[in-house]
């Protein structure tokens, strides 16, 4: 019953053979592994885009440095300077004006955050039948994007940008791309 599903999980596609054998053997244990590491890999990216500035905001606090109205905190009245909300301003402005940019603010701006969520698109497919498809790979990159921007305009840590938000979710659909080009080959008719 078991080899009958995971033949039947890719759909019109196959893994090829040398893989498909492998994984027919190990299923259960690459499965359980290839969750941990989703995991893991989503842990850190929540991390670094999130949690560690809000740890750096509550030790603050905590230490009695700054007061919320000190450190800005749901201070909305200057939002204009940390949030975009017009797609391609910052992607075009570091392409126009990258003479006036650090090298390494453009690659970690734009390169970034195109990478950021690539590993989401590559092993989401990997994980679950759900995901064989791009628009859910799209999908869960940009609710996920989008959770991650909120939460940073909500609390005013980092900038919220919907480039950002573009950036992630191509990143997204770019692991979902390289998934189908590695590990997938068409059914021959």
């Amino acid at each position: 019953m078991q080899k009958n599903n995971i033949s039947n999980m890719q759909g019109d596609a196959k893994l090829p053979l040398p893989y498909r054998s492998w994984i027919d053997t190990y299923y259960s244990p690459i499965k359980i592994i290839g969750w941990v590491i989703f995991c893991i890999y989503s842990f850190i990216a929540f991390y670094k885009l999130v949690i560690d500035r809000l740890v750096d905001v509550i030790l603050v606090l905590w230490k009695d440095e700054y007061s919320l109205v000190e450190l800005g905190l749901f201070d909305y009245s200057d939002w204009r300077l940390t949030t975009n909300f017009v797609p391609f301003e910052t992607i075009l402005r570091y392409i126009n004006y990258s003479q006036y940019f650090n090298l390494e603010i453009i690659i970690i701006n734009l390169l970034g955050n195109l990478l950021i969520f690539t590993p989401m698109g590559f092993l989401l497919p990997l994980l679950s039948k759900r995901f064989r498809k791009a628009w859910a790979v799209i999908c869960v990159g940009f609710l996920s994007s989008l959770a991650v921007e909120t939460i940073q305009f909500i609390f005013t840590v980092g900038s919220a940008d919907i480039d950002d938000l573009i950036l992630n979710t191509l990143g997204a659909w770019f692991g979902y791309l390289a998934y189908k080009s590695i590990l997938i080959k068409p059914k021959k008719k």
